[in-house]
């Protein structure tokens, strides 16, 4: 029977058995104490006593071991390429809706652009929404050693939106293809949504962290 967190933390070390395992138990050792707390304070019992509900809530160390090993198979690459084509995507198809609609008649094209910015507030919060996910799901899957993925990842993912505001504000691209959404309150919500950007992913990727533990 483990008797204390650093016997479980001494067990887990065992299960995961990589070179690179330190960052990870530093995490789920500030995870453990929480958690150790939060069972001081409700039953006023040990370490020792306070292990079995804690092995209840997080599980046991096999259990999160394997776990970390199977984290250990989706690789950052992998992760930072999905979400970097997802939003080049994301551009691509709007850049070429928003061509057709300019450049051709479709009866089709023409609905389907009437109706995007009509709802361009709701386009907006989907968008942000897919930035914290983003945050998330590299959080879940990596916790904290996925902080510097964050960061590479957002980045490169931010390119497409800085390379397409540079081209509207330099009039690569006709100011008259995004009439009547090109006004003045609709580019500081654009500026402002984008500076958001960052702090609404970090907030995914905590949250994340939290429920990769």
């Amino acid at each position: 029977m483990i008797q204390s967190k650093r016997e479980y933390l001494n067990k887990l070390k065992q299960e995961i058995g990589t070179s690179n395992s330190q960052e990870i138990l530093k995490e789920i050792d500030l995870h453990l104490s929480e958690v150790l707390d939060d069972i001081y304070y409700r039953e006023n019992i040990c370490e020792r006593d306070a292990m079995p509900y804690l092995i209840d809530r997080v599980g046991p160390p096999e259990e999160l071991g394997a776990m970390y090993q199977q984290e250990l198979r989706v690789t950052p690459v992998k992760t930072q390429w999905t979400f970097m084509m997802i939003n080049l995507l994301f551009f691509v198809v709007g850049i070429a809706l928003t061509a057709f609609y300019h450049l051709l008649s479709f009866p089709a094209v023409n609905n389907v652009w009437y109706f995007l910015t009509s709802v361009t507030s709701l386009i907006m919060v989907l968008y942000m929404v897919f930035w914290g996910l983003l945050g998330y799901e590299i959080g879940k899957e990596f916790g904290l050693s996925g902080t510097k993925l964050l960061i590479k990842t957002f980045y490169f993912s931010l390119l497409p939106n800085l390379i397409l505001m540079g081209l509207v504000i330099f009039n690569f691209i006709p100011h008259s293809w995004f009439d009547p959404l090109l006004t003045r309150n609709f580019i500081i919500t654009c500026i402002l949504a984008t500076l958001l950007l960052y702090p609404i992913s970090y907030t995914g990727f905590r949250w994340g962290v939290k429920k990769s533990v």
